[in-house]
């Protein structure tokens, strides 16, 4: 892992940069960094659209775009525009995931939609992308995040951990679907490539 946080006191230091600085810091994150072998690299991006995204996406091959949303409008909205801009870019959409979806209550098992009702399930039937999760709004979640001992970890038989299992499978198996489609893609304008050549070579030949 890398984070700018590594190299400033983030408690007292403001990151005052402009957008082309910080183009720079992540191409150093992507290119200067030893990443050795990884199955996955996931970089968490600003909400919305600005120099971040764009950078990523014209820096290097990405296999698709993850999007996270709370349920409420205002945040939709965001997301919305993102997923617009990532589409004018062609870069893939893996699908979306509900963040803080609903809160269950420990004494009854009711759900509680306190942040309204299917923000990401509207985005997925918009846009025709999959729908991979929704991550309930959990005490644990919070105070692990805070500790670094996240729920998946401390307490993993919660329903918590199973929202979280069940999310990241989905966006394994749509990555692995996005990078077949893309193998076969390959694969047929080589071959595409090849049949174009022969059949010039042919009739210079003749």
């Amino acid at each position: 892992m890398v984070s700018f946080g590594f190299f400033a006191d983030q408690s007292k230091q403001a990151a005052i940069y402009r957008g082309p600085i910080i183009s720079g810091i992540l191409k150093q994150f992507l290119v200067d960094t030893n990443w050795s072998e990884l199955d996955y690299l996931i970089v968490d991006l600003p909400p919305g659209t600005g120099d971040i995204p764009l950078t990523l996406a014209q820096t290097i091959p990405i296999t698709g775009i993850l999007v996270i949303t709370t349920p409420q409008d205002v945040a939709s909205n965001v997301a919305v525009k993102a997923v617009s801009m990532f589409e004018k870019l062609n870069v893939p959409i893996i699908g979306v995931i509900e963040n803080m979806s609903h809160f269950v209550c420990p004494k009854c098992d009711d759900k509680h939609y306190i942040f309204g009702n299917g923000g990401a399930k509207k985005i997925s039937e918009q846009f025709k992308i999959p729908f991979l999760g929704e991550i309930p709004l959990n005490y644990g979640i919070m105070s692990g995040s805070d500790s670094g001992k996240p729920i998946m970890s401390t307490n993993t038989d919660s329903p918590s951990a199973d929202a979280f299992r069940a999310s990241a499978k989905n966006v394994a198996a749509q990555c692995s679907i996005i990078a077949s489609n893309l193998q076969e893609e390959m694969e047929s304008e080589s071959g595409d490539s090849e049949s174009t050549n022969e059949d010039s070579t042919n009739n210079g030949t003749s």
